[in-house]
């Protein structure tokens, strides 16, 4: 054992654990180093290159995040020069590790717990490895303890994160699964004993608050064996609630079904993407109709379990007819929940390639993406999107599976136009949006992420969405908000009934706010409406200072956090919203 040595383990602050660090520490911890954990926030490295001086540790380990490389690079090079030694791991360093190499003494690609292992007892050579053998010494021993001590508010969260298995089958075009597929020579699911697991949870129920358990796997539940066993022994000797991520190709089995509901699952999560069948079949890779994607929503609300769904807007080829079609889909599918982002395109996947063949995507470095993925939009998107495409991918499709579009290359002909060819065919030209009409549509795109969560449970909210969106920039505030939602549901022929929805919130928030309500909310009182424990919310917006900075990014922050406590996992109960479609 390598004893008395000192380790700090960095990470992006989130408000889930560090679930990969978590498991990590366990391997220092119990091979004696004293470990500090430090969670940077957006890229303030700052107060880490203090600690750094502080503490005087031997290694730092880095776990590197896309959108957060460069700064991490920085940091990292300013402790080298300090004389400490630098591992890194993580998602860039495993599709990026070349970029890496410059700025750690170890770079770890994939799956790293023995080569972190290696590092901390001295018998790893410094450079770049990778561990051939996946998950050659399984999950190690987690330490929460450690974290925890130093960020006590995971350890008051009453959610707490476990995973049960490594792999995901799918090869969306967004994701680097296909790629950590390929690294390892093809799909294999790792599953970790179900003892194991248990053992780890009676851990945290014994130790901590604990009313649910997420389980962050890419996919729960492949092998019906193994969930079958599951579901025995948590039944017997856990029984804590669970929420995890599933694909709706896995609602084919009732089974399955029956099984997460006998676990004691209250809910699920998993993606949609995109409203249109073409843009998810060609852009995206999930060839998933709208029969398959409205049957498996209506099985799992028929069980019982609380959804949200997850999309992106401003994808290559959509425009913002197409993130509309997004939030008609989420409309008529009524999720408890519609989570949204603004697409970040990481060369390296699928989709970042052919951004990047079609001219959509223009940097070669990723160095242009926001940690954050929710508000930078760095594409150069096409007038007409996926309508100039459609038929030529079509006449080119060899077969069902066939996807011509990631062989289209864009060949410029003048800043806003090139031409697309197909092998040595040109097809057709495209035109870019010029810089105004970009930024247009992504101030309305960021505009439509910030209010989804709310729009997604008003009836035909997409035409409100659509309504409010095209308005000018300036005229984006909450008092017009207000307005067009009057006329809205006037329009649907709801005036007597929003009348009846307004009296009973303003009646709710006079209970939660001392004295008068104030005036903003008065003014649209109907957004409230539609949340549970709605008067709450008001109030919460009210104390951050929402209704004077009208900030759009905060109110949807707000809503969302919102909805995470008292809509999806209702680890917080209040009253059910006033209007339920």
């Amino acid at each position: 054992m390598m004893k008395g040595k000192r380790l700090i383990m960095v990470g992006r602050w989130e408000f889930i654990e560090p679930l990969g660090i978590i498991y990590l520490v366990g391997i220092a911890h119990r091979l004696g180093w004293e470990i500090r954990i430090h969670l940077v926030k957006g890229s303030d490295f700052g107060s880490l290159i203090k600690e750094v001086a502080d503490f005087k540790p031997d290694i730092v380990g880095f776990s590197v995040w896309t959108g957060q490389h460069k700064e991490t690079f920085a940091a990292a090079d300013r402790i080298m020069e300090m004389g400490v030694r630098v591992a890194m791991g993580g998602p860039h360093a495993t599709y990026f590790t070349e970029e890496c190499e410059g700025h750690a003494d170890w770079v770890v690609r994939g799956e790293g717990f023995r080569n972190f292992r290696l590092i901390l007892e001295n018998k790893l050579p410094f450079g770049m490895h990778f561990d051939e053998v996946r998950m050659a010494e399984g999950f190690p021993i987690p330490q929460r303890d450690i974290v925890y001590e130093q960020y006590s508010h995971f350890a008051k969260s009453p959610i707490k994160s476990i995973m049960c298995s490594i792999g995901c089958p799918f090869n969306c075009s967004y994701c680097f699964a296909s790629c950590y597929n390929k690294m390892y020579g093809g799909f294999s699911l790792y599953l970790r004993s179900v003892d194991e697991i248990i053992d780890e949870v009676l851990r945290i129920r014994d130790n901590y608050p604990l009313e649910l358990i997420y389980v962050q796997d890419d996919v729960f539940g492949i092998d019906l064996n193994w969930l079958r066993e599951f579901t025995k022994k948590w039944n017997t000797l856990v029984k804590v609630p669970l929420h995890g991520q599933i694909r709706l190709e896995l609602t084919n089995s009732e089974e399955r079904l029956d099984l997460f509901k006998e676990a004691g699952f209250t809910g699920f999560t998993f993606a949609i993407e995109h409203g249109n069948d073409w843009i998810r079949k060609f852009v995206l890779h999930r060839a998933m109709e709208n029969k398959l994607i409205h049957l498996g929503i209506e099985k799992l609300k028929k069980r019982g379990f609380a959804i949200r769904t997850e999309q992106m807007y401003a994808l290559p080829l959509s425009d913002i007819s197409g993130d509309l079609e997004t939030l008609e889909l989420n409309v008529n599918l009524n999720p408890d929940m519609m989570w949204s982002t603004i697409f970040a395109p990481c060369l390296g996947t699928a989709l970042g390639e052919m951004a990047a063949n079609l001219g959509i995507y223009r940097s070669r470095n990723s160095d242009d993406i926001d940690t954050s993925y929710w508000i930078k939009g760095v594409l150069h998107h096409i007038a007409g999107g996926k309508k100039l495409f459609e038929k030529p991918v079509l006449e080119c499709a060899t077969g069902l599976r066939d996807n011509p579009l990631a062989r289209m290359r864009a060949v410029p002909a003048d800043l806003l136009s090139a031409d697309i060819y197909y092998g040595s065919d040109a097809l057709f030209r495209i035109e870019y949006l010029n810089p105004l009409n970009n930024a247009r549509y992504y101030d309305q795109a960021t505009m439509l992420q910030c209010l989804s969560g709310w729009l997604s449970k008003v009836c035909q909210g997409y035409k409100l969405a659509a309504d409010f969106i095209n308005l000018p920039k300036e005229e984006w505030t909450w008092h017009r908000l207000g307005e067009l939602t009057v006329k809205h549901l006037d329009g649907l022929g709801l005036r007597d009934q929003r009348e009846i929805w307004r009296h009973d919130f303003i009646k709710l928030c006079g209970e939660f706010m001392a004295g008068e309500i104030p005036k903003k909310i008065k003014d649209n009182p109907y957004y409230f409406c539609y949340f549970p424990a709605g008067a709450i919310l008001a109030q919460k917006l009210q104390s951050k200072g929402f209704f004077e900075s009208e900030d759009w990014l905060l109110l949807s922050a707000i809503s969302r956090n919102h909805l995470f406590e008292y809509g999806l996992y209702k680890i917080k109960k209040g009253d059910p919203p006033i209007v339920i479609r």
